[in-house]
């Protein structure tokens, strides 16, 4: 055992002064920059061959993939950069540039200085929906513009026509004449989900055919600050979109399209991870009106409606707050000649369920005028169902809400014009009531048929033959059953606090 141990240590002296030797002569350095090599390449195998494991028990992650690959390979084809210039656009961002100038170079030198450096125009960019060469975009893109130029995916340009514009769901249509064009697919955007996969196809800040994806992260969004849009139910999306995106495509993973992209929400110049896409379903439906007609004919139906909350549910017999509540009817509105009536609450449309007032708004406005709809009505607790031919809805609304408006019901066996205090309670000479009075407030008197001097406007009733009352059903329901020429009692609350009983004779409706 000595003489093994003897050997093996005079072998080690051997190979240490051998090693010290080498780096005294500068090979260690080479020897020692191998051996880390060769470590390094070993844990490089090693994670190659972990990855690879990894992606055997991961397909669908490769599925994923590759279904975002084809639907940009089928997309970016349907997908058009516009370079647009001139028209009211460029005259307003030179009056501003001029504005601008005055602070730095004298007046005589602005012309000159805008002659040399002309307005730069804008960009967007638009879906081909027909293969005749008709092409979606967004109409903040292309309004007012004097020059709009189309660059397809294989950078053939074409100057393009302007078909239409509808500024209230900022959609328009542009025509090429162009041979070999891919027309996009469009989904339905009522299927869409928050979680969805999307994919973003578009020219953000002019490079033409990038693509960008995310998911949906929200729909239905409405009243986005900053957004000039009337009508607005857009889908939320956390893919990079920036300036140039706007009348680009959104894609669902079938390679459909979804959404119209037009509008981001930032601090700076670019993507901040929440972007606003127009539903494919009402973009398809709008530009299809453009190309036809040139413009969007929207259903008009000519009343003043507001939010149903949780108060009203018990005073108008409502199941819940889904609905909305009709403040006043124009006189010779189609509301008014399908049988509407103030404090009627409207639960459906055709059979769609009001979730909001934005939504309701909606609905109307894409029934086709004349069309003959169906609307769920609450009236007094009980539910009805009228049928409303739909009217035209004006190009100026500010005109037609100069008509003058049915805001009460009548009580024609008192000679009452009336409606339900909760409803008044926004109005300014109401609010002397306390919040949580209940009552029907008395809006107009046929002194005639009243026979009596004791009724006035502003008055509240509180209470009639003994049984409270907080809306216009149930005074109704009482006088129902009370035969004419008899008295009806009537507990008045007056704006000073002051309670009486008065007691009035009910006439004919007749």
């Amino acid at each position: 055992m000595q003489a093994v141990s003897s050997r093996t240590r005079t072998g080690i002296l051997v190979w240490t002064l051998a090693v010290l030797t080498l780096i005294w002569l500068g090979v260690g350095d080479q020897v020692l920059t191998h051996w880390a090599y060769a470590v390094e390449r070993g844990r490089i195998q090693a994670s190659a061959e972990e990855l690879a494991a990894l992606h055997d028990e991961l397909p669908e992650v490769h599925a994923v993939s590759r279904a975002f690959k084809l639907v940009a390979n089928v997309a970016r084809p349907g997908v058009v950069h516009l370079r647009v210039e001139g028209g009211r656009a460029d005259d307003e961002q030179t009056d501003r540039i001029r504005e601008h100038l005055r602070d730095m170079i004298p007046d005589d030198q602005i012309d000159r200085w805008l002659r040399d450096h002309p307005a730069p125009g804008g960009m967007g960019s638009g879906i081909i929906f027909d293969s005749d060469g008709y092409i979606m975009t967004n109409n903040h893109v292309v309004e007012n513009r004097s020059n709009i130029t189309v660059i397809l995916h294989d950078d053939r340009e074409y100057e393009a026509e302007l078909v239409g514009v509808d500024p209230k769901s900022d959609v328009a249509v542009v025509k090429i004449d162009a041979p070999d064009l891919h027309p996009l697919r469009f989904g339905d955007s009522n299927l869409v989900e928050v979680g969805d996969w999307v994919i973003a196809v578009g020219a953000p800040f002019g490079l033409s055919q990038t693509v960008t994806h995310g998911i949906i992260s929200a729909v239905g969004r409405t009243r986005i600050v900053g957004v000039d849009i009337d009508y607005q139910n857009f889908i939320q999306t956390d893919a990079a979109i920036n300036p140039g995106n706007s009348g680009g495509p959104l894609l669902n993973l079938r390679g459909e399209v979804i959404g119209v992209n037009t509008a981001i929400a930032t601090h700076g110049e670019g993507n901040a991870g929440i972007a606003f896409t127009i539903p494919s379903n009402l973009a398809v439906k709008v530009a299809n009106q453009l190309k036809s007609f040139g413009v969007v004919r929207r259903g008009w139906l000519g009343i003043i409606h507001s939010p149903v909350d949780q108060d009203d549910v018990e005073i108008f017999g409502l199941e819940s707050t889904q609905g909305v509540l009709v403040n006043a009817v124009l006189e010779d509105s189609p509301a008014e000649q399908g049988g509407l009536q103030v404090e009627d609450v409207i639960v459906a449309v055709n059979g769609e369920h009001v979730r909001s007032t934005d939504q309701f708004r909606a609905q109307v406005a894409d029934l086709v005028p004349s069309e003959r709809a169906e609307f769920e009505v609450v009236r007094d607790g009980e539910p009805k169902t009228l049928f409303v031919r739909l009217g035209l809805q004006p190009d100026d609304l500010t005109v037609a809400w100069n008509t003058p408006l049915k805001q009460s019901r009548e009580l024609p066996q008192l000679g009452l014009e009336v409606r339900a205090l909760r409803s008044l309670r926004p109005t300014r000479s109401w609010n002397v009531y306390e919040d949580d009075q209940r009552g029907v407030a008395i809006m107009a008197v046929d002194t005639a048929r009243v026979g009596s001097d004791e009724l006035q406007p502003g008055n509240l009733i509180v209470s009639c033959n003994g049984e409270s009352v907080q809306s216009v059903g149930e005074p109704n329901e009482s006088l129902q059953s009370t035969p004419d020429g008899s008295r009806v009692r009537l507990e008045i609350l007056e704006p000073t606090g002051d309670r009486r009983i008065i007691s009035v004779r009910r006439n004919s409706a007749e």
